[in-house]
């Protein structure tokens, strides 16, 4: 990714309430930041209790525009794991919650990750030089794209994160989705492809991944990650792959070994 002089520089920032439980360990701030000239708005959960040179962590939220955008609920789970001992950082992607631009579902916003991790040098108490990624449904595919484009990671987790995005059927929400954002992907297999690790998995082999999927994921089905880790088995990817029969797309049902295999995942490759 061409860093420009302006990325990363931080236009706004202001404080959030945190949540009792977490509010003498974690304090979060929203801020917008600029990616190529455009203000993306996004937030920082800083460990209070942590000191300096901690962990970075990159989370990548799902969805599309306002649906699934980061909100109360979901700086809950940003506070939780900045109480952990990670700096978090998090976007909402270019074009949502007040920022410019337009959300390309995986184009050229997959840079305000880049510019998240950047950012995160200019943070005195954060060690950018360990930086991790973890990704839910639409965040693991860009947790995968930012692999492949070859942000420096030292290790990545995703859950129920789309991998063949042209595969038919899908469900049905889902179709419509790709299909307007990007047409027939038979006429136009250009944007799926760029979009689906399944197309590119050498692309992810340097950095060691957990893959966790529900096996009752109705939004994104489970056949998507384990053709993936088919995948990197045969090209000897490290890697760590458990699906959970009775999850769903969230896994939200076994969130407590959900979060246990991220962490401890993560926790395996910090200095």
């Amino acid at each position: 990714m061409q860093r420009l002089a302006s990325d990363g520089r931080m236009v706004s920032a202001h404080p959030v309430v945190v949540h009792p439980d977490f509010a003498d360990r974690v304090e979060i701030t929203k801020i917008f930041y600029l990616v190529d000239g455009l203000k993306v708005a996004g937030f920082i959960a800083r460990p209070l209790l942590a000191g300096h040179n901690c962990p970075v962590l990159l989370y990548n939220r799902g969805g599309y525009r306002s649906f699934s955008k980061l909100n109360d609920a979901a700086l809950v789970r940003v506070a939780e794991y900045a109480a952990r001992g990670y700096v978090v950082l998090a976007s909402q992607y270019r074009g949502n919650g007040g920022g410019e631009g337009r959300d390309e579902y995986g184009g050229a916003d997959v840079k305000d990750l880049f510019v998240l991790a950047w950012l995160a040098e200019s943070l005195p108490y954060a060690d950018a030089s360990q930086l991790f990624m973890f990704g839910h449904s639409r965040g693991g595919m860009m947790t995968y794209l930012c692999i492949r484009h070859g942000l420096p990671l030292r290790a990545a987790a995703v859950v129920a994160a789309p991998t063949d995005l042209a595969r038919r059927p899908l469900p049905h929400a889902m179709e419509q989705l790709y299909g307007g954002l990007f047409g027939d992907p038979a006429a136009n297999p250009e944007p799926y492809r760029e979009r689906s690790a399944l197309c590119w998995p050498e692309r992810l082999l340097r950095v060691p991944l957990l893959i966790q999927h529900g096996g009752q994921d109705r939004r994104v089905y489970p056949e998507e990650s384990l053709q993936l880790v088919e995948q990197l088995q045969a090209h000897g990817a490290e890697h760590k792959f458990i699906l959970y029969p009775e999850g769903d797309h969230f896994l939200q049902n076994v969130h407590q070994a959900r979060d246990r295999e991220i962490f401890n995942w993560l926790g395996g490759y910090a200095r």
